[in-house]
């Protein structure tokens, strides 16, 4: 939003503009990826800052503070998603610092543990555990999953078995005791069984790649969160490809054509530099001997 065009008195309508907004840009990340999605977040996210000049009540104002960590958390998950990591970093840590202001420990927990997510993915352990760490305080049921799901990965890189099943146990667990996600905060509803799954055969296809070898498990959860009935499209794709990539690696190769194909499809609809990487993996492993983990 141009400084011209930024109220002097900042109402509860505004906020709950930047929410409805931000809350349409996630539904179309998780089906069109972070491609498709983070050029227009950004712009609302600058909207958003903007505003935080303008005068209001506390209400408010703590109310803008959540609404602006979200859409920071959107933004940078969309730059991560796109490939942009050193752009994702800053808006990570905007969404991090506004979220801790706003005093959410669900929201920081939610924001720290995707900026996690993209350090995993650079196999950054030692500083995903970081991230991981910031969080505390009393958290609903589904964010303490997801918790433990990101330090289960973050151990995985390592190649540390033991600490890896400890926090997918917990996670598990945190999870086995979740109730209405409706009633939760927005973001918790795409803890999914599939989402579960997905992260749980991550952290198993991680300690695969470090190990040298998988643990019989990892196909079991890539299965079902392949064939889940998901509206996330990308998180289908994802755990298909990783899916179809232990198969070529235990040579499975008929089912993993497959999936391969599966996956294939599944990323037309997904701008994703995640996915293609995932898929790039995939296309090596075809040609992989059986029995390699790498």
């Amino acid at each position: 939003m141009p400084p011209s065009l930024t109220p002097s008195r900042l109402r509860t309508g505004d906020v709950t503009r930047i929410t409805q907004q931000t809350a349409l840009l996630e539904r179309a990340d998780r089906r069109e990826g972070g491609q498709a999605v983070h050029d227009l977040a950004l712009r609302e996210l600058r909207d958003a800052v903007a505003l935080t000049s303008a005068s209001t009540t506390p209400e408010v104002r703590t109310a803008l503070l959540g609404a602006i960590a979200r859409l920071a958390n959107l933004t940078a998950w969309a730059a991560f998603d796109a490939g942009r990591y050193s752009q994702a970093r800053p808006l990570f840590r905007l969404g991090l610092a506004t979220a801790r202001e706003h005093g959410d420990a669900a929201l920081l927990c939610h924001v720290a543990t995707n900026a996690a997510r993209q350090e995993i993915h650079l196999r950054r352990s030692v500083v995903a555990l970081e991230l991981a760490d910031q969080v505390g305080g009393r958290l609903p049921a589904a964010a303490r999953a997801m918790l433990a799901a990101v330090r289960a990965q973050a151990y995985a890189v390592t190649g540390d078995e033991r600490q890896m099943a400890r926090h997918l146990l917990a996670a598990e667990r945190a999870y086995g005791r979740v109730g209405d996600l409706a009633s939760g905060p927005a973001w918790t509803k795409t803890i999914t069984p599939a989402k579960v799954g997905s992260d749980g055969g991550f952290a198993r296809y991680l300690l695969g790649a470090a190990a040298g070898c998988y643990d019989p498990q990892v196909v079991a959860d890539l299965r079902r969160a392949a064939e889940a009935d998901s509206a996330q499209t990308r998180v289908r794709a994802m755990a298909t490809a990783r899916l179809a990539t232990v198969l070529y690696r235990q040579g499975e190769r008929t089912e993993a054509d497959h999936h391969a194909a599966r996956a294939t499809e599944l990323a037309r609809a997904v701008g994703s530099a995640r996915l293609a990487s995932a898929l790039a993996e995939l296309r090596a492993a075809a040609g992989t001997p059986a029995g390699a983990a790498r």
